[in-house]
C-alpha cells in the first residue's frame, strides 16, 4: 500500500476507476443523470469500438537485479536516468509499447491515472482491464489485453496518424504522496524518453491521460512546448479530469471554479489555473481539458484543475474554445470521466463515453 500516511485513503483507488465511497457530495442524487449531462458538439459522430489488443508487454522502467531488491533503470529506459532518479519510485512505472515502425512520423503516448495499492485497474484512455497487473513479475507484465472501447483504440482504428510509435503507460507512478522533487524528476524521466522517440520525420505528438496521468501529459507537453526544437512538430493533448497538485504543479491554485453541470447536491469543481502563463509559447499546440471536478480524495480537496479567463477565476465555470486550448465541463464522477465505457451506470454510459471519449475523438479529427 503506498499511501501509508493516509489511513482514510486505504478503502479506495485513488484517481482510478473504483471507490469506496463518492466524496465532494451532499446529497447526490443517484438516479440518471443523462438529463444533465453536457452539452454535446453538433454534428459529434459516435466512434464505434475497434478491435481489442491482446498480448502486449508492460515493462518496468527500473527491474530489481539481485534477491535483496537491489533496482536497475533497465537500458531501453535510461532516458529517465536523469539526475537523483529514484529507482524505486521507476519499479513502479510500467509501460507497453503498442507500435514501433521505421519511420516515427507520430508519437502517441496515453497513461491511466494513479492507484493506491498493487492491484491494477480499468482505464477508458488506454483500454487496460482491472486485471491487467496480475501477471507482472520483477522485470515485466505479460499478457496485457486493450479494450477496442478505448480512446486510444479507437484513435488508432480511424488511421489518423499513420507510421505512429505507440505507447501505454498503465502506471506511470506519478504517485500523488511523494515529494516535490521525486515528481519532478519523474516528469523530466517521461520528457527525456518521449524525446528519444522523436526523430527528423515526427510531424505529431498526441499525448493523453486520466486524472494525475492528465496532469503528467499536460506537463510533459509544458516541458515540450518550452523547447523551441519541437515547434513545428504539433502537440496534442488530451486530459481527462487532469489532477494537479494545488501549489505545487501547474500553476494550479485556488480559488475553485465551480462546474455549471455539475449534479445536484454536489460541489463539483476544479481549482483554477491561469493556462496562458503556463503554456506561453502556443505555436503548433492543441489541448481539450474534459473536467467534471469530483472531490477525489475526503478533506485533502484533491480534484481536477480548471482554466479560466480573464484576470480573475469566475465563481461558475463555462466550456472555453481559445482555439489552441479548450475545456468542456461534464456531470460525471471523477471515474466515470476516467472509464466510461463501464462505469457509469448502463444507461448512462453512452452519453459518459460521447462527453469524454468520443468528445476527445470528435476534436482531434476537427484538428488534423
Amino acid at each position: 500500500m503506498r499511501f501509508s500516511l493516509i489511513p482514510v485513503l486505504a478503502c479506495m483507488s485513488l484517481f482510478s476507476v473504483t471507490s469506496c465511497a463518492d466524496f465532494d457530495a451532499m446529497e447526490e442524487d443517484a438516479g440518471d443523470l443523462a438529463v444533465n449531462k453536457a452539452a454535446i458538439l453538433p454534428g459529434q459522430p459516435e466512434y464505434e469500438a475497434a478491435a481489442d489488443m491482446n498480448g502486449l508487454v508492460a515493462k518496468r522502467v527500473a527491474k530489481k537485479v539481485n534477491f535483496w531488491g537491489k533496482k536497475e533503470i533497465v537500458p531501453e529506459f535510461s532516458a529517465f536516468n536523469v539526475s537523483g532518479a529514484d529507482t524505486s519510485v521507476l519499479y513502479n512505472v510500467r509501460i507497453a509499447q503498442v507500435a514501433s515502425p521505421n519511420v516515427h512520423r507520430n508519437v502517441i503516448f496515453m497513461t491511466a491515472g494513479q492507484k493506491i495499492s498493487s492491484s491494477g485497474h480499468e482505464n477508458g484512455v488506454t483500454g487496460q482491464p482491472a486485471d491487467w497487473d496480475d501477471n507482472c513479475g520483477d522485470a515485466q507484465c505479460s499478457g496485457l489485453s486493450l479494450s477496442g472501447e478505448s480512446m486510444l483504440l479507437k484513435l488508432l482504428d480511424q488511421n489518423w496518424f499513420p507510421s505512429a510509435w505507440v505507447a501505454v503507460g498503465t502506471d506511470n507512478n506519478f504517485d500523488y504522496t511523494l515529494s516535490k522533487s521525486k515528481r519532478e524528476r519523474l516528469v523530466a524521466g517521461f520528457v527525456n524518453w518521449i524525446k528519444t522517440k522523436i526523430t527528423s520525420d515526427t510531424e505529431n505528438i498526441v499525448l493523453a491521460g486520466s486524472s494525475r496521468g492528465g496532469c503528467l501529459v499536460m506537463l510533459m507537453a509544458q516541458e515540450l512546448r518550452k523547447d523551441h526544437a519541437y515547434d513545428n512538430i504539433n502537440i496534442y493533448v488530451s486530459s481527462y479530469d487532469g489532477v494537479c497538485i494545488k501549489g505545487e504543479e501547474f500553476g494550479v491554485k485556488s480559488p475553485k471554479i465551480n462546474d455549471p453541470v455539475r449534479p445536484s447536491g454536489t460541489l463539483y469543481g476544479g481549482w483554477s489555473v491561469d493556462m496562458n502563463a503556463q503554456f506561453p509559447n502556443h505555436q503548433n499546440l492543441h489541448i481539450y481539458h474534459v473536467t467534471g471536478g469530483q472531490e477525489v480524495v475526503p478533506i485533502l480537496g484533491v480534484r481536477a484543475f480548471s482554466a479560466y479567463n480573464g484576470s480573475t477565476p469566475p465563481n461558475t465555470g463555462t466550456d472555453i474554445d481559445w482555439g489552441w486550448y479548450k475545456q468542456t465541463w461534464v456531470p460525471w464522477k471523477h471515474k466515470e470521466i476516467g472509464n466510461p465505457f463501464t462505469e457509469p451506470s448502463q444507461s448512462n454510459r453512452p452519453a459518459a463515453v460521447a462527453d469524454t471519449i468520443d468528445a476527445q475523438l470528435w476534436w482531434l479529427e476537427n484538428q488534423i
